[in-house]
């Protein structure tokens, strides 16, 4: 089978034979790094699993979209990386004046008939063609296979995802399984999340950031690589998909802020603070993203509200997506009637489509997997009380963060993409938190019914750094007792 973009682009028997070969070089990397780590780190057992599932959800996504659907976005992107991995072999000199250069027109200059030329539309696009740019090298070391160049994306963008992971781990290491599950195992995170898409790169450094965050202000350590590892995953999120960034920088502020006031003993001060931290984490918010206008493009602060009318009117035409979208309601211009359409934008980021609005197999799996979520969350409902889950998430930085990104980013994601495809792919980056913040919740529960079962006193407080005796809680306990010798 041959799909034509700009020339052929086909699957060859060499392809399938070589990728075993690439296969084998990932496995060994990461094999070799859980064999090193396992013995010290328990949680590196799931290293190997959780990449089993990546490359596989790579391979499956180029299957599909290749033989099944004959075309999309990946094969548009890999068309762009194929005429620069050409460009490259004609004129490495050219390749990286391109690869560098501004996204404009002019740069088609430099392309030609032997070559093929990139989409104008992807080219002049500077969300679209960062993509190209951090495929593109992969590409060329792909011998320009699409399907082995999907498997390197998995491959290598697997490692935010791992640290992500790490990161939960660390915090609440009795629910090694459940984390994995949430960071890992979820079939959305794999199946869009490994193919040549932006939701690959958006996705893992948004895991990145997380680790990054949590290394910079609670482990202290790896001071360098942590503020590097910030510094790429923020602007990767800016180049691509900005609002994601717009969602999780305010939230982590939240946990940073949260993390320092909680670690205050004198009651008088510590909600004298609060308030005053609070507003100075929403100021803060507002002038950093306020500065990065020009790179949030229309999600901007001064552009989001106009652009969240427009893609609701652009994505809703039945003429170009069919029926496959769902209708938030009517909206105007004005704050007071996009937050009116919270409760519905946020059900839909969370639990659609719903099983019974899926009519083909990629929706119906998203369609099992929303029935999944929504099934744990009124398990969690019901073992709170509704009571207890309020004060789950107030009194633990951790749990306060995944749900704060959850609520923050669904209501984004659902209020700006009524269209069911482009839903499931975008909201990828808040799955793992909601999961893991429903069984951090849950396992809240079971230690208080069993404390309270046993008769002993059950505190949220003794939680709030994670379990008792897990890393988290240690550093914490390590970090004090260096202030009082500091002292």
């Amino acid at each position: 089978m041959y799909l034509e973009y700009h020339g052929w682009i086909n699957i060859e028997y060499w392809e399938y034979a070589m990728l075993f070969f690439y296969l084998v070089v990932i496995y060994m990397y990461f094999a070799r790094r859980k064999n090193l780590m396992v013995k010290k780190r328990p949680e590196y057992r799931y290293l190997l699993w959780g990449l089993y599932a990546k490359l596989l959800g790579g391979v499956a996504f180029s299957l599909i979209y290749f033989y099944y659907y004959g075309g999309g976005d990946t094969i548009g992107y890999f068309s762009c990386t194929l005429a620069m991995s050409k460009l490259f072999m004609k004129s490495p000199v050219d390749f990286f004046k391109v690869l560098f250069g501004p996204g404009t027109a002019e740069m088609r200059q430099y392309f030609d008939t032997e070559t093929g030329w990139p989409y104008l539309y992807v080219l002049t696009d500077a969300h679209q063609w960062t993509v190209v740019r951090l495929v593109s090298p992969l590409t060329i070391l792909s011998f320009n296979s699409y399907i082995i160049t999907t498997v390197m994306v998995a491959g290598l963008t697997y490692a935010g995802i791992w640290r992500l992971y790490v990161t939960l781990y660390r915090y609440f290491p009795s629910l090694h399984l459940e984390l994995a599950v949430a960071v890992l195992f979820m079939p959305s995170c794999i199946l869009w999340g490994s193919a040549i898409l932006k939701d690959s790169f958006t996705f893992t450094s948004f895991c990145w950031f997380i680790y990054a965050v949590d290394r910079l202000f609670f482990v202290r350590k790896d001071q360098v690589s942590a503020t590097v590892a910030f510094a790429l995953s923020s602007l990767v999120m800016l180049a691509i998909k900005p609002y994601i960034f717009m969602a999780i920088f305010p939230t982590s502020l939240l946990w940073v802020m949260y993390k320092r006031l909680a670690a205050i003993r004198n009651a008088l001060v510590k909600y004298i603070l609060l308030p005053v931290g609070f507003f100075a984490m929403i100021a803060l918010s507002f002038v950093v993203l306020d500065a990065l206008g020009d790179s949030l493009g229309k999600f901007s602060l001064d552009s989001a509200l106009e652009t969240v009318v427009i893609t609701q009117t652009d994505l809703k035409r039945s003429e170009e997506y069919g029926h496959n979208y769902f209708d938030v309601g009517e909206l105007d211009a004005s704050w007071g009637s996009v937050l009116s359409k919270f409760p519905v934008a946020l059900n839909a980021a969370l639990f659609r489509p719903y099983l019974v609005e899926c009519h083909n197999f990629t929706m119906v799996m998203s369609g099992l997997e929303n029935l999944w979520l929504l099934i744990l969350f009124i398990r969690v409902l019901w073992m709170t009380r509704v009571v207890h889950l309020v004060t789950c998430i107030t009194k633990n930085p951790l749990v306060l963060t995944c749900i704060s990104f959850t609520v923050v980013f669904g209501f984004i994601t659902g209020i700006t993409t009524p269209n069911f495809g482009a839903l499931v792919r975008f909201k990828i980056p808040l799955l793992p938190m909601f999961v893991a913040g429903m069984y951090i919740i849950r396992f809240l529960m079971t230690e208080r019914h069993q404390r309270l079962v046993q008769g002993r006193k059950f505190r949220y407080e003794d939680y709030r750094n994670g379990e008792p005796g897990s890393l988290a809680a240690r550093n914490v306990i390590h970090l004090e007792e260096q202030r009082r010798k500091g002292r």
